[in-house]
């Protein structure tokens, strides 16, 4: 392993990271094809984060962009964490997990950054740093930003599927991914 390995291994062992799976592999690989294909799935909006976000298209960048940033990096960390899911679930929970999941790969992003560790943060669904993202104006905290791991144009399913984890649909538990490319 590699010294930015051991690094970030040694920020995941901190108590905030409690709960998390961490996956230590190559970084996912996509083209211009690929990235339009899930452009073209976020499009359809049924998250409500298209056009609304500087984490989501088409505010985080264009295809080519995400080919060329996704390019720049050769290793990966993908933190899981699997959420029970109570019977009267509704959407505060699910944007409550959301948050918090995004709220860590910020965090491990930045220690890594101090750390001296260039890095990408993606996570599950749109930025959710700012209260009330400022897009279509500037990014008020470009730092801060977790760009869609759909809107980068990787195929989770198949990109886990290589690494021998299932990724599922299950009734009553939804586990949530992020990805540091570095």
């Amino acid at each position: 392993m590699n010294g930015k390995t051991e690094i970030l291994k040694g920020i995941l062992s901190r108590p905030d990271f409690s709960g998390y799976e961490a996956l230590w592999t190559g970084a996912p690989s996509v083209d211009v094809p690929q990235v339009r294909h899930y452009r073209e799935l976020c499009a359809e909006n049924k998250c409500g984060c298209y056009g609304t976000t500087w984490g989501c298209p088409p505010g985080s960048c264009t295809e080519q962009e995400a080919v060329d940033m996704m390019a720049r990096y050769s290793d990966a960390v993908v933190l899981y964490r699997r959420f029970e899911v109570p019977d009267d679930a509704d959407e505060a929970f699910y944007t409550h997990i959301t948050k918090m999941c995004q709220e860590n790969i910020r965090k491990l992003s930045l220690v890594a950054i101090s750390e001296g560790i260039e890095n990408l943060p993606l996570g599950d669904g749109g930025c959710t740093y700012c209260n009330k993202c400022s897009y279509p104006e500037p990014c008020r905290y470009p730092d801060r930003r977790v760009i869609s791991i759909s809107g980068m144009g990787v195929d989770m399913k198949s990109y886990l599927k290589e690494r021998g984890i299932e990724f599922k649909f299950e009734k009553g538990a939804v586990t949530l991914y992020s990805i540091i490319l570095y």
